[in-house]
């Protein structure tokens, strides 16, 4: 049994706004999720188009301030956390890319371009070729660069803000505020709070269905509920072990694990694939998102500016909060130009091997009349996890392939629910310098798997994700006094 006690270092109004925020979220949902799913995303919708323009000029402007830092004087600021440990540039680089991408990577990259092919720009036929092109381009730009750069964000906020006030509060109200307490502290840290909260939400619901199908695809079983159970008391018992354990134990040892299991999987996928179409066109593709970099970021009023790229950044902006805490909690001793630099990079490079691989292969089981994805989504033939699994399964050592995509989904939903609770746990301290409770740990982690479970199962991961977006209006504000933070510490630092 736990032995919790209310210790003097813990928040106690960040632990009271978790489990109330949790709690009232959840009931706003469970009461009627159909009604509360059509309001939220009416809310959404209304803002995004209100925002579009803000949305893509800010976040091509995060890009461009971080890029701008780590290159000046500023860059080779860096960072001393006390009591933190200092990881190798593989360990750090492994961490931080599975809590940023989690398996919803893995879900997309396989599938994203069907929509946009299904759906093509104004005045672009659906068969051509500059319609493909198209659908093989805005993957890799709305996972690359920019998402990374926002996710990038509060790490550099915090690593200045940390090292220069190591006794800050891991919060928003702890960079931006003198006074740590008072209502716009609370708003401050509630806005922080929810955006993870309502992250964990949409991953568990994102993800769970793919690992499920993955195993009832394997074992040959029947995907029901007492399946669904299983697979739910799996993923806990991984992560609540690994966030237990904290990061040098636990996350740390996943992350490297998964990496390694990624590179086997895709390179078996590379060469048991059709190797050279998707060599061939992963280059033009890349090339066509350099060329139209500057374009596809600042143009708005286009119908994937606004059906996808707002929604991108705004999950982006959402999911930050935790991605920028946790990275900051792994970069001791990393100077702000490795961080930003390091983040944006092997993010972006990740990101574009798995989409480059898995699209191609689905584009080229299309074009060669093996598996008509498009016409399967367009029609609702298959749900879009049985599409991904169908895909895989089609190659050579289809079921070896699928047993590795499973256990790299785990895996990568266990990072990404791991870093959420360990932040949650930081957060809850009142100095960013004394390690997070255990107690804390396994307490957020049940929560943070409890309460979207019966979400999910009760049909509400829509409301979810449209909370989550909604949470990136306000964000879009505090990213623009972040990014006022750092360059004001930027300059402290070269002065000093």
């Amino acid at each position: 049994m736990l032995n919790i006690k209310i210790n003097p270092t813990w928040n106690k109004t960040v632990i009271a706004i978790t489990i109330l925020l949790l709690v009232g979220l959840s009931s706003y949902v469970i009461n009627n999720p159909k009604v509360s799913a059509e309001s939220l995303a009416f809310i959404y919708s209304y803002f995004s188009s209100t925002f579009e323009s803000i949305f893509l000029y800010i976040g091509f402007l995060i890009l461009v301030v971080l890029l701008m830092v780590a290159i000046s004087p500023a860059g080779g600021f860096k960072v001393t956390l006390p009591n933190k440990t200092t990881y190798s540039f593989i360990s750090w680089g492994a961490m931080l890319f599975a809590t940023g991408m989690g398996a919803a990577l893995l879900y997309w990259s396989t599938i994203e371009w069907i929509y946009y092919f299904n759906n093509p720009l104004e005045g672009v036929a659906r068969e051509s070729e500059l319609n493909l092109l198209n659908a093989r381009t805005y993957p890799i730009f709305h996972w690359a660069f920019t998402g990374w750069a926002i996710y990038c964000l509060p790490a550099v906020a915090f690593a200045f803000a940390l090292t220069l006030k190591p006794e800050s509060p891991l919060t928003f109200s702890g960079i931006l505020l003198t006074k740590k307490k008072g209502p716009i502290a609370v708003l401050l840290d509630l806005l922080f709070i929810g955006a993870i909260l309502s992250g964990a939400g949409v991953g568990l619901g994102l993800s769970f269905p793919l690992i499920s199908a993955v195993f009832s695809k394997v074992l040959s079983v029947e995907k029901n509920f007492a399946l669904d159970i299983t697979t739910l008391f799996i993923c806990l018992g991984i992560f609540g072990t690994s966030v237990y354990l904290g990061i040098e134990k636990g996350i740390k040892k996943l992350s490297n694990l998964n990496i390694i299991l990624v590179i086997i999987f895709l390179t078996t996928i590379l060469f048991l694939g059709p190797t050279q179409y998707i060599i061939s066109n992963s280059i033009n593709t890349i090339g066509n998102v350099a060329v139209n970099f500057l374009d596809m970021s600042l143009t708005s009023g286009t119908k994937y500016s606004l059906d996808w790229t707002v929604f991108y950044w705004a999950w982006y902006l959402a999911l930050a909060p935790v991605v920028g805490t946790f990275i900051i909690n792994i970069s001791n001793n990393k100077t702000i130009r490795q961080i930003i630099l390091g983040t944006i990079i092997i993010g972006t490079v990740g990101c574009i091997l798995h989409i480059s691989i898995l699209t191609n292969l689905s584009i080229f089981f299309y074009e060669n009349n093996i598996l008509n994805s498009p016409e399967i989504i367009a029609n609702n033939i298959m749900q879009p996890e049985s599409l991904i699994i169908e895909t895989i399964s089609s190659l050579n050592y289809g079921n070896i392939l699928l047993v590795m995509f499973g256990i790299i989904s785990i895996i990568f939903l266990c990072t990404t629910y791991d870093s959420s609770s360990y932040i949650l746990a930081s957060a809850s301290m009142n100095n960013s310098s004394i390690e997070s409770s255990k107690n804390l740990r396994i307490i957020f982690a049940i929560l943070l798997v409890v309460q979207p479970s019966l979400i999910m199962f009760l049909g509400g991961t829509e409301s979810f994700k449209w909370i989550l977006v909604i949470f990136s209006i306000p964000l879009l504000f505090i990213n623009i006094l972040l990014l006022i933070s750092i360059l004001n510490n930027a300059y402290k630092s070269i002065r000093t």
